[in-house]
């Protein structure tokens, strides 16, 4: 299966999609505080707040400030970005067991006959298609007005039209998946029209009225405007909300508290009046990635742990819930990241990300790395640029994002889990390699004549091996160097290596038994003894190698 574009930046994607390993305790009450704490402090003048369910008791957290004279609380107004897509699959859910519309429709008939849905060999987009990704439409119409500070508050119904007139699908609705933002918007946009109503009026009807959700809206009054806080970016700095037009307000218009939001995730788990409309929209329907996929809801294969994230240029949201639907957390912020704080908080053997220093490099050392990048398999662009001592970098048809360097040539964002390294040929920056979520995507730098600086590009980095699961789990456990302990736990196929009291940190393998790490410049060699049985490790830093025995 052809592999799915990363998303990078707010708003655009997988960014908060979560790889878990399930079955282990959530977090007690003074560790969620903690890791909130330290997580909000990260960004001065910005907060978090979450609701953690278990077994339908509800607790509030709130960490952090509000950036305003109002503090934070249970009422305070964030953006929730695109989880608002699964509010337009519950309404979806709702329109199909009601019986006014079916997941088979095709959109166009929910549409006006002058606009042309782009079809593929006679295959028509239907419902199902927007609601599960696999449309075959682009993450981001190709029309969308230009403008980093509010992209979608301009997009209107006609340039909708302009873009499904014109567009041609590449392969056949159903048959791939591929994150859009547009498609989810277009579902919420049909809905509305199908109820002769706006995105919001039909959400506050269907979804907000029932569940007493009084706090919601997407068009704020006086009154909301003064529960609404300001966002940041990733360097703490405040940044314009988002608006939306109505054709992809159903993406990610959103906004809520987490009032609001706990009795969305009580329903989402099962219980009150649209428990089995909720039920319904999570039900797996296709896959992606390691996952399954709902109406918009996501299920990790491995822990059986569903989910959706959302990010705007200044806020984080994340819901998620166990297999079961015993244990569930929502977190909203204006600023920090949340989603791998989800994680943690219901299965405590999830690392938390650690804060991370940049290095800083001249203007001269940044200006190496500036220029356009491509990979065509992945219709993937990059634009990096300077903007005085910071380097930026822009996927084409996204928000441009800062990016830091950890040293050299290796840099990482702020705003999801991500690294980039910049590949070198005679001294010559050639091209990068992006890292998330465990893919590694090579992106070929461009030369003055349009066209890539080499064929291929050969990473600073060892190349990652994928050793089997019982490798894998025979490296977990605690080693000891005197009274030093260095701890590794596998997550999801995703290896972590905690040294004393450090932060967790992933580690990545160039063999079954090696691994190096990506935030500086180690390696760790796991040592067998002639049973095949590990018994220790050496870590190798600066030339100097300790050897960690492990524990019974």
């Amino acid at each position: 299966m052809k592999r799915a574009r990363l998303a990078l930046a707010a708003f655009v994607g997988l960014s908060a999609s979560l790889s878990v390993a399930g079955g282990a305790a959530p977090a007690d009450p003074g560790e969620i505080q903690r890791v909130l704490d330290a997580r909000a402090s990260e960004i001065p003048g910005t907060g978090i707040v979450a609701a953690v369910i278990d077994d339908r008791k509800v607790t509030f957290y709130t960490a952090g400030e509000s950036g305003t004279q109002r503090p934070l609380d249970e009422w305070t107004l964030f953006e929730i970005g695109s989880v608002t897509k699964t509010f337009t699959a519950t309404v979806l859910a709702e329109m199909v067991l009601a019986g006014h519309v079916q997941l088979s429709d095709p959109v166009q008939k929910y549409l006006p006959s002058s606009v042309h849905v782009p079809t593929y060999e006679g295959r028509e987009i239907t419902l199902l298609d927007l609601a599960t990704q696999h449309s075959g439409l682009p993450r981001l119409p190709t029309n969308l007005p230009a403008g980093d500070l509010n992209p979608y508050a301009n997009y209107t119904p006609d340039l909708l039209y302009a873009f499904l007139n014109s567009y041609k699908l590449t392969r056949a609705p159903g048959a791939t998946f591929e994150y859009s933002n547009l498609g989810v918007g277009l579902l919420g946009f049909a809905l509305a029209r199908a109820n002769n109503a706006t995105y919001e009026a039909m959400v506050r009807s269907r979804v907000w009225n029932p569940l007493h959700m009084n706090g919601s809206a997407i068009a704020l009054d006086a009154q909301e405007r003064a529960r609404f806080v300001a966002g940041h970016d990733v360097d703490g700095r405040v940044v314009p909300s988002w608006d939306f037009g109505e054709p992809v307000v159903g993406a990610g218009g959103i906004r809520s508290d987490i009032a609001d939001m706990a009795k969305y995730l009580d329903a989402a788990m099962g219980h009150g009046p649209l428990a089995k409309t909720m039920l319904f929209a999570q039900e797996p329907r296709s896959t992606f990635l390691g996952h399954h996929i709902g109406l918009v809801w996501r299920i990790n294969d491995a822990s059986g742990f569903i989910d959706h994230g959302g990010d705007t240029a200044g806020y984080h949201a994340e819901v998620v819930m166990t297999g079961d639907r015993k244990h569930g957390v929502v977190l909203l912020s204006n600023g920090p990241l949340v989603a791998d704080l989800a994680s943690h908080i219901l299965d405590t053997t999830y690392p938390v990300t650690p804060a991370q220093a940049s290095l800083k490099l001249s203007a001269a050392q940044l200006d190496e790395y500036v220029g356009m990048y491509t990979n065509d398999a992945d219709k993937l662009t990059y634009v990096i640029t300077r903007v005085g001592t910071q380097l930026q970098a822009k996927i084409v048809g996204q928000p441009s994002a800062p990016i830091y360097a950890s040293r050299p040539d290796h840099f990482y964002y702020k705003s999801v889990i991500a690294y980039i390294e910049f590949v070198r040929q005679g001294g010559n920056v050639v091209g990068l390699i992006l890292t998330q979520s465990g893919n590694h995507i090579p992106v070929y730098r461009l030369g003055a004549d349009g066209k890539p600086l080499v064929d291929k590009l050969a990473p600073g980095y060892p190349p990652v091996v994928t050793p089997d699961s019982a490798t894998l789990q025979s490296h977990v456990g605690t080693y000891h160097s005197g009274n030093l302990a260095f701890a590794i736990t596998v997550v999801n196929g995703r290896t972590f290596a905690k040294l004393g009291d450090q932060a967790a940190y992933e580690v990545y393998p160039s063999a079954n038994d090696a691994f190096f790490y990506k935030i500086v410049d180690a390696q760790i060699t796991f040592q067998r003894d002639p049973s095949g049985k590990v018994t220790g490790l050496a870590l190798v830093q600066n030339g100097r190698a300790i050897t960690y025995t492990k524990d019974p």
